[in-house]
């Protein structure tokens, strides 16, 4: 059971998106891993590929979709919790 939030303090769900990266080939696209195997329709070898996961959300102040580092430097940051980020509510 998750604690109850303090007034005027809002959680953003940071999202993971898994990508895959050629290290064979540098010049190959880096896919997302659900287009990977839509494309290739396997999972990537080990010997070949890389995945990494990049890690967005989307800011609730303008909608933009940013990194969580970025949120550092905004005003309204409180913290990183697990997968989420705490901010401070406006108005």
């Amino acid at each position: 059971m998750s604690a109850k939030l303090p007034k005027g303090v809002r959680k953003v769900k940071i999202w993971k998106i898994p990508v895959v990266v050629d290290v064979e080939n540098p010049l190959s696209p880096a896919l997302t891993l659900d287009e990977f195997k839509r494309i290739y329709g396997k999972n990537p070898e080990k010997e070949a590929h890389r995945i990494i996961s990049i890690e967005v959300l989307v800011c609730p102040e303008d909608s933009s979709i940013i990194l969580p580092t970025q949120c550092s430097a905004c005003p309204r940051f409180i913290r990183r919790v697990r997968e989420e980020i705490l901010c401070k509510e406006t108005g």
